[in-house]
């Protein structure tokens, strides 16, 4: 894994913990707490279950959840620049599009900016968000397929194949 994907993954990690404990209600659901969360919104948790990282509860616990108002998504992003000193200003941040597209059209989802360093954070909704953005731009995540692994079997056919082109040249004068 690459070194800025391992330190990204850290200081997630770490903005996570910060909002455990400055948020309350913040928890991170289980894959079963984010089913249901997602059948109360009719969202597809297939296409969106990388979406967010955590919940905001206005309940008590998930099993109190009954609708849209006992809860709000929340997708964090961290950072722990120097140059930022308040914010949201200044931060530089990646974001899918399914995770923009799930922000544009849930109204109780919030992108949480979290510093780790000043160990503040601020909830931001949609509109928010697109009054802040100064510049963005489109950037593909490219995965190429895996190497061919052959089975034995396939090995034992390509040799077989290889013996009969061979026994079929040892005959041919030349």
């Amino acid at each position: 894994m690459r070194e800025q994907n391992i330190k990204n993954l850290t200081t997630e990690k770490v903005g996570i913990t910060l909002l455990k404990n400055l948020l309350n209600g913040f928890n991170v659901p289980d894959k079963e707490q984010l089913k249901k969360l997602y059948e109360i919104l009719d969202i597809d948790y297939k296409k969106y279950s990388r979406s967010i990282d955590g919940v905001l509860l206005n309940v008590n616990s998930f099993e109190e959840v009954k609708g849209k108002e006992d809860f709000m998504l929340v997708e964090i992003k961290t950072t722990s620049s120097k140059s930022v000193k308040e914010l949201p200003y200044g931060v530089f941040f990646g974001f899918t599009k399914n995770e923009e597209d799930l922000f544009k059209s849930i109204d109780n989802y919030r992108l949480c900016m979290v510093h780790t360093v000043l160990e503040k954070f601020i909830l931001l909704d949609y509109k928010e968000y697109v009054s802040l953005i100064q510049n963005k731009r489109i950037q593909y995540q490219i995965n190429f397929k895996s190497k061919i692994k052959w089975s034995i079997s396939d090995y034992v056919t390509k040799v077989q194949q290889i013996n009969d082109i061979w026994e079929f040249f040892k005959h041919i004068q030349v």
